[in-house]
């Protein structure tokens, strides 16, 4: 099955007109589907032949259907922390439990700042220096693409 960008933004634009909560489409050994997540539609989970070009072209359909982070409207001072990749940035290790870290909060280089969820892998994202988180850029549960700004840090 060839991965048609067209058919995935059609299969997600119909998942919100319809009201619907998830799409599945397989062919050919290849299987797309998508489910709707806090009001964000995102490929959950492609599972295709391993072959070079259609990884590359799953990647860039992640990256097309994730939203564009808004840009921070007030300008913060200092060093800012993104996205190592395409996934859902959780503040916590599991709903209920404390945030990993809040504004304002001193941190030790390799203390884990967040989790991005990217294909039902769970990857922490670490402070590479001693450091203060001065603002949280993203909310828990929001899509985020590679580079996108997490954290302002001093």
């Amino acid at each position: 099955m060839k991965i048609d960008l067209k058919m995935i933004k059609d299969l997600a634009e119909s998942i919100e007109k319809y009201n619907l909560n998830e799409v599945v489409v397989e062919s050919e050994g290849a299987k797309v589907t998508l489910k709707k997540e806090n009001k964000v539609v995102q490929p959950e989970q492609v599972i295709v032949a391993k072959t070079p070009a259609v990884t590359a072209a799953v990647d860039f359909v992640q990256e097309e259907v994730a939203p564009k982070q808004e840009e921070v409207k007030e300008e913060i001072e200092g060093e800012v922390i993104t996205s190592p990749m395409v996934g859902t940035f959780y503040k916590s290790s599991a709903p209920g439990n404390p945030p990993f870290v809040a504004e304002g909060q001193s941190v030790s280089s390799g203390e884990t700042l967040c989790i991005i969820e990217a294909m039902k892998l769970m990857n922490e994202v670490k402070a590479h220096k001693n450091c203060t988180i001065v603002k949280i850029l993203v909310e828990d549960g929001e899509l985020v693409k590679k580079g996108d700004k997490l954290f302002v840090i001093k």
